[in-house]
């Protein structure tokens, strides 16, 4: 059974309002999925792909089966498949021999492609991991500030991202967090949305955005 099989049989023989797909490695992310997903209103509009790095050098010496061009190529069917979907990936930073050129190669690649969020997480030995023993560690100052330099840029996509639903209206499950005049929601594609008012959690609503403010969505409920 191919992983796309399993959704469609969840779709078929459950009632299930909605389903979130998490992290699905990149050259799973097959053409029948994507369809799938994309015509399903009872899949969440949401794609994330593990990257780790753009650089071909550091994939083969991290062993990851892919390439960045199969990368890319993934990234742009899921894009053109849902315009509006929220795509995320994890990315790491400082991984032994990683040079400024190698690190470049990433920072370039999660600029020119439309990523609306990132996990960035900065290398780390593990004793008794083959990475541990590699030469060349790179400096964690060095690291942490590659790490900062692509948390910033991650935090310029996810702004350009949450701006495009401004006057539109979006889906989103209620959560059960209330602060006094805001409840908090969870859009289809994986945006923090903020509801004026209090409302009971659990219940999916049709909201228009007003704002983007504090790195989430404001909105209203549709009359």
């Amino acid at each position: 059974m191919r992983f796309e099989d399993l959704v469609w049989t969840i779709l078929e023989k459950t009632s299930l309002q909605k389903l979130r797909i998490s992290s699905v490695e990149p050259m799973d992310w097959s053409d029948d999925l994507i369809q799938l997903i994309a015509r399903s209103p009872r899949l969440a509009k949401h794609a994330h792909l593990p990257l780790q790095s753009g650089s071909d050098r550091v994939l083969r010496r991290m062993h990851r089966k892919y390439r960045p061009w199969h990368y890319c190529e993934k990234i742009e069917k899921i894009r053109a498949a849902m315009p509006g979907a929220a795509i995320g990936a994890d990315v790491m930073v400082g991984f032994p021999s990683e040079t400024d050129s190698e690190f470049e190669e990433t920072r370039h690649l999660i600029e020119e492609l439309p990523f609306t969020y990132l996990h960035v997480f900065t290398y780390s030995a593990r004793p008794g991991t083959p990475a541990a023993t590699m030469p060349n560690q790179v400096p964690m100052r060095v690291a942490r500030e590659r790490n900062r330099t692509l948390r910033e840029l991650a935090a310029e996509k996810k702004l350009e991202f949450q701006r495009s639903f401004l006057g539109k209206t979006v889906d989103a499950i209620t959560l059960n967090v209330f602060d006094g005049e805001h409840t908090e929601a969870l859009t289809d594609n994986y945006l923090k949305l903020r509801l004026a008012g209090k409302h009971d959690p659990n219940h999916w609503v049709t909201a228009r955005v007003e704002y983007v403010s504090g790195g989430a969505l404001l909105g209203y409920l549709e009359a």
